[in-house]
């Protein structure tokens, strides 16, 4: 009597299970085979799927490879089970009809061979029309789906999944409204980021103060499938977690769909959102809380490689305590260039501010009423923005009304999709402009605020020495960047961008640094200041382009003599004193 077999089939979109097709499949078989003769084959996937990236169906098909006469016949309740792909399924049919293996299709009652195991002509016509029937009714119903989806993004529903994103719920008519509880979370999420710390340090707040996850609502004690089963009670705040709530554009207002943005309730102020996000995108890979508030933090730029500086600190005698490339952390990544100590490059910096006057001078002479200027600036972006935005919701209408005439069949297929992509390209422009528009407006505001801000004037640097907080505050306002080389093996190059009104002014300071002042005992914070140079300092993409002998030279020409770092010229080196030195940890005695 030999062995049957059953495949049964859902796709990840039916709600139901392959239960029901297995027992119409029994039903069929009747009292002819015994459950020890029939062997059952079932899967959760999409009948688009190849034959081989379907582990049962696959199954079946490597024992019939293996011993075509294991099987006398394969039962299933549709042919679309088998496949929803015309091409891909004719030939799974054709394979097993060589093979004299009849396929039963309990929906229709037939066989696909006659009593005498040849192809039923009759049947071979009927399955061709079921096989392109299965692939239209499979075709519009995603449309419908997708459509239906859409419909419900834009008329503001919460969705049918428990699992909303965290800050929100649904009302009595399954609009997706603000929890006013879980927003407050929100908000802090983002005002905790803004204020430096990390996704993973902020993950730790809230797992230490217990508050519960969405997971944890949402499913309770529920198993949950992840690289370990768990239940969701044990899902906690991650890292990942984090980062998706602040680079999600929901919060603000803009809900995420298919790559558009519709309008949805919003948890806080696009500013912030921005305000956080570009913290993300210049912030380098050691994203964590730090004991120390390092000054020039995103600030220190490798003038070697290009990659950003990062603070490399241990609080122990001989412990590192620098500023260093981040090539390094890279296996065999090592660009070649020096690491800076933190102290000696923040109290050189700090003294030039301090003592040279340059920083004042700066903002007096740039102290034009740069205020209408952005003002007027701002209100023209914000105007084209409007524009924009009105544009693209038209184009929004424009969509829907070719969506209804499409379902209405009042328009076929071929038009439908060439106006739609003609639409989709326009709302794609129109939403690319939108947020470069937004992102002008954003930078421009952002410079407005600062200029508002009181003026940093030396007495405040003096009176934010030991407030390191405020002091990189101000630091920020101020410099735009520092390009760091090393020139030989005592001296080091700082060049300091200065920037006010949004721009950077003039050259940048440059200082010379003497590092192996930091060898000795006492520590000695020296430099050399160097304004004028006729062979200054060269950037391309904040790659130094000079020749570090010759920059050298320039500088003795300039009589901040090279050889003033080994005390042969005292007058010309500068001895930070210890009333402007910013020590982040003074270890050693020191000498000025």
């Amino acid at each position: 009597m030999g062995k049957v077999a059953i495949y049964a089939r859902v796709s990840t979109l039916e709600k139901q299970d392959y239960k029901r097709q297995i027992s119409d499949c029994k039903t069929a078989i009747g009292n002819e085979y015994t459950e020890n003769n029939i062997e059952i084959f079932a899967e959760q996937i999409s009948g688009y799927k190849e034959n081989e990236s379907r582990p049962q169906l696959s199954k079946l098909l490597s024992i019939i490879e293996n011993d075509p006469k294991y099987f006398s016949r394969i039962y299933c309740t549709e042919l679309s089970r088998l496949g929803r792909d015309p091409r891909s399924t004719r030939k799974l049919l054709d394979d097993l009809t060589d093979k004299q293996i009849p396929v039963f299709i309990t929906s229709i009652n037939r066989q696909t061979l006659d009593e005498n195991g040849e192809r039923d002509s009759i049947m071979n016509i009927v399955l061709q029309v079921l096989m392109e029937f299965a692939d239209s009714e499979s075709k519009t119903m995603k449309k419908r789906s997708r459509s239906g989806l859409l419909q419900s993004v834009v008329n503001g529903n919460a969705g049918g999944s428990k699992n909303l994103p965290y800050g929100y719920a649904k009302d009595e008519n399954k609009k997706l409204i603000v929890d006013d509880e879980e927003a407050e979370i929100i908000k802090e999420i983002f005002n905790l980021y803004k204020k430096g710390n990390g996704f993973k340090a902020i993950a730790n707040i809230f797992n230490y103060r217990e508050i519960p996850t969405r997971t944890q609502k949402a499913f309770g004690n529920q198993l949950m499938k992840y690289k370990t089963e768990k239940t969701a009670d044990k899902v906690t705040w991650t890292d990942v977690t984090i980062d998706k709530i602040i680079k999600n554009p929901l919060y603000y207002g803009q809900r995420r769909f298919k790559g558009n943005l519709y309008p949805a309730p919003a948890i806080i102020e696009e500013q912030l959102y921005r305000e956080c996000n570009e913290i993300t995108a210049t912030k380098t890979h050691r994203n964590y809380l730090t004991t120390y508030t390092y000054l020039l933090k995103d600030l220190l730029i490798c003038g070697c490689c290009g990659r950003n500086y990062f603070a490399k600190f241990k609080p122990v005698e001989r412990g590192d305590k620098v500023y260093i490339c981040s090539s390094r952390l890279t296996k065999g990544g090592n660009c070649g260039n020096v690491g800076v100590n933190i102290s000696l490059l923040e109290s050189a910096i700090y003294e030039e501010f301090i003592s040279s006057g340059r920083l004042a001078k700066y903002i007096h002479m740039n102290k034009l009423d740069i205020f209408e200027e952005l003002k007027t600036k701002i209100s023209g972006l914000e105007i084209e923005l409007k524009i924009a935005q009105t544009d693209f919701a038209k184009k929004e209408n424009e969509k829907n009304r070719l969506l209804d005439l499409y379902l209405a069949d009042k328009i076929d297929s071929i038009g439908f999709e060439k106006k739609q992509a003609e639409i989709n390209q326009s709302e794609f422009e129109l939403t690319t402009k939108a947020n470069l528009l937004k992102e002008e407006i954003f930078q421009n505001k952002k410079i407005f605020d600062k200029q508002n801000d009181k003026q940093a004037t030396t007495q405040m640097l003096i009176d934010a020495k030991d407030n390191r907080i405020e002091l990189k505050t101000l630091f920020n306002q101020f410099i735009s960047k520092v390009i760091i080389n090393k020139l030989d093996a005592k001296t080091v190059l700082a060049s300091v961008f200065i920037t006010y009104g949004g721009k950077e002014i003039g050259h940048p300071f440059k200082l010379f640094l003497n590092i192996r002042g930091l060898a000795s005992r006492p520590m000695k914070y020296q430099y050399v200041s160097v304004t004028g140079m006729n062979y200054r300092p060269i950037y391309r993409n904040n790659i130094l382009l000079n020749n570090p002998h010759k920059l050298l030279l320039e500088v003795e020409e300039n009589k901040a003599v090279y050889d003033a770092l080994d005390d042969h010229y005292d007058f010309f080196i500068i001895n930070i004193p210890t009333e402007n030195l910013i020590l982040i940890e003074n270890t050693y005695p020191i000498t000025v």
